[in-house]
């Protein structure tokens, strides 16, 4: 759906700001990097312990390419050579996936990308990288009706009807809880286990009136 990986991206920079203790009105700070073809969050998270010993503590660089879909490998290559990422196996990308139902999380490390055959993004991201990096495959499911279009579908945005920004609203809390749980152990089996082979949904979903997570850009 329109915009997915962006609404993620905006989504999960405002939990990391709140669990940081940010007051809700301090938007997080993205700073339109031009040079590197995306807008750029670079932040330090850190875990702590009930009676606030620190357990563990990160860098995180949160990205929103500006180029085309089918050109973003080219702004990601770009931010992991500014910043001296070697190992591609340190990037997680985010997606929207029509092969996986609408509400639930498939991941995926390495290995080729025949579950997301056509997915313009991706496959350019493993023309320019490789395959050796962590996808998180937000599943926004097929259009119902036979007369949609694949690609205008995936710029359609969420509608109340059907449950689609409630469904949304879920898998944007669940992938999260899989990123928080995946910093701490460092085990991708075990938040596949946890987060990915679930397919389950909860009988009550939250409800979502907006899918908008403000941010703050600077550099226009």
């Amino acid at each position: 759906m329109f915009a997915t990986g962006y609404i993620f991206i905006d989504y999960l920079a405002n939990a990391i700001s709140l669990a940081q203790g940010q007051a809700a009105r301090d938007l997080p700070k993205f700073y339109r990097r031009l040079d590197l073809s995306a807008d750029v969050r670079d932040t330090l998270f850190t875990s702590t312990n009930e009676d606030g010993s620190i357990t563990n503590s990160f860098r995180i660089i949160l990205i929103k390419p500006l180029t085309a879909m089918n050109e973003s490998g080219y702004a990601v290559q770009k931010v992991l050579q500014h910043f001296g990422v070697n190992d591609t196996k340190k990037l997680i990308v985010a997606a929207d996936d029509l092969n996986t139902l609408p509400g639930t999380l498939m991941i995926q490390s390495g290995g080729d990308l025949s579950a997301m055959k056509g997915h313009k993004g991706l496959e350019n991201i493993v023309s320019v990288i490789g395959t050796e990096f962590i996808r998180f495959r937000l599943g926004i499911g097929r259009p119902i009706s036979k007369t949609t279009e694949i690609s205008q579908w995936v710029l359609t945005p969420f509608e109340k009807g059907n449950r689609e920004m409630d469904l949304f609203g879920h898998l944007l809390h669940l992938t999260t809880q899989a990123l928080y749980d995946y910093s701490i152990h460092k085990d991708l089996k075990r938040i596949k286990k946890k987060f990915a082979h679930n397919q389950k949904l909860p009988n009550k979903l939250t409800e979502m009136n907006s899918l908008v997570f403000p941010v703050d850009t600077h550099g226009f």
